[in-house]
């Protein structure tokens, strides 16, 4: 089926281009939708795996300033537009509530390789304020999550009065927001680098991307949204399996070895000890990602080496910035004060210890704070030099970490 656009993410983009989120979070929006309107209809077949487009996808960045409602509203906008696409409620938040969604979810199609009929219950959820769809450590639900990422052909559980029930083909498909302090309420300590995280593509921003005090839709955007939906049905037809080119799959091979190599070395993408998980399954992530891509490029269902290296660079774009996704939730007492006076001294260079007892007394006594300012002058990130004629001291940011 052809297609109006030559690319439907390069085109997302585009569409969004004049709105204040940071680019980074509408691509992986873009992708997230691209997930969602595949469902589970497009699937990688990989010796004793398979790998279908889900993708967990959580925008990270301080309240109000990053814009995140305003990036996931836009992405969640077009994927209800797509005719037969089930997407969560708004008012859809826990585990019963997903499980009751993905059951009205359930469809069939045709799978062209076998000709077999398929059943699944392709679900995706948008979620501006991941707090209220996760709940405050629940466990057990992020133990569910966890499972439900790996789109098992059955997966059972058990009911209140029913005994033991299943979801056929099950599919499920995340995007959500979170405030960096909010993290710590809704992951318990010991979940972070677990299973639930090792799925999770964290994407952070620590500023809108842009300011537009006013936006006003222009011919060439009112006709990008209409070719972006129409696209979007056309890619929604989709299925059956995606194979690699050769050239593609060389080179995913040769990454793959490397990657390896390199992880055996000690040498991580990400150097923050709490994504050791994540980075095990970065190769899942990234064919993941491949699958969207070449969706969003044609209906050739082959993954070719530009997938393969464009996959990469989304991937390692986001990776720049996810070491900052947990901040100070750690097991030591001041990594949370350390985290906030990190961020606080890297935004205007300089400050005095007055000023900084002054502006965080709430959560920073002159005993933490002196234990910060000594962590930071070691890790060579802050020069603290006194001032005896005021009786303070003075902080200039000199690194960055």
């Amino acid at each position: 089926m052809s297609r109006e656009l030559e690319d439907w993410l390069d085109s997302y983009v585009e569409y969004t281009e004049q709105s204040e989120p940071p680019t980074i979070y509408h691509k992986f929006c873009g992708l997230s939708v691209l997930a969602g309107t595949l469902q589970r209809r497009v699937y990688l077949k990989w010796g004793f795996e398979e790998i279908f487009p889900n993708m967990y996808v959580i925008l990270v960045g301080p309240s109000g300033r990053t814009r995140k409602g305003v990036a996931l509203n836009i992405a969640k906008s077009f994927l209800k537009q797509v005719p037969g696409i089930s997407v969560a409620p708004e008012s859809s938040s826990g585990r019963e509530a997903m499980i009751q969604a993905m059951k009205r979810a359930y469809t069939n199609f045709e799978d062209p390789s076998t000709g077999k009929v398929s059943f699944h219950c392709s679900l995706s959820a948008f979620s501006e304020e991941l707090s209220v769809f996760l709940g405050q450590g629940d466990i057990k639900y992020l133990a569910n999550l966890t499972d439900w990422y790996e789109s098992k052909q059955s997966w059972e559980y058990e009911t209140i009065g029913r005994g033991v029930d299943s979801l056929e083909g099950l599919c499920f498909n995340m995007a959500g927001g979170t405030a960096p302090d909010w993290i710590q309420s809704m992951l318990p300590y010991e979940a972070i680098g677990g299973g639930f995280t090792a799925r999770v593509i964290f994407v952070v921003a620590e500023t809108k991307g842009k300011t537009v005090p006013k936006h006003t839709f222009t011919s060439r955007e009112l006709s990008l949204q209409d070719m972006l939906t129409r696209d979007l049905e056309r890619i929604s037809q989709m299925a059956g399996p995606m194979l690699f080119t050769s050239s593609g799959e060389h080179a995913y091979i040769e990454w793959y070895k490397e990657q390896d190599r390199m992880m055996r070395a000690g040498e991580t993408p990400i150097a923050d000890s709490r994504f050791a998980s994540y980075c095990e399954r970065r190769a899942t992530h990234i064919r993941k990602i491949m699958l969207g891509l070449s969706a969003s490029r044609g209906g050739s269902l082959q993954l070719d080496e530009c997938d393969f290296d464009r996959a990469l660079a989304l991937l390692t774009e986001a990776e720049r910035e996810m070491h900052k996704t947990f901040g100070g939730l750690g097991k030591s007492r001041t990594s949370e004060p350390l985290e906030m006076v990190m961020t606080y001294m890297k935004q205007v260079g300089f400050s005095t210890r007055k000023s900084l007892l002054g502006k965080f007394y709430r959560d920073i006594d002159a005993q933490t704070l002196q234990s910060v300012e000594q962590q930071l002058e070691q890790m060579k990130v802050m020069h603290v030099r006194l001032l005896p004629d005021q009786g303070d001291k003075s902080y200039t940011w000199i690194g960055d970490k």
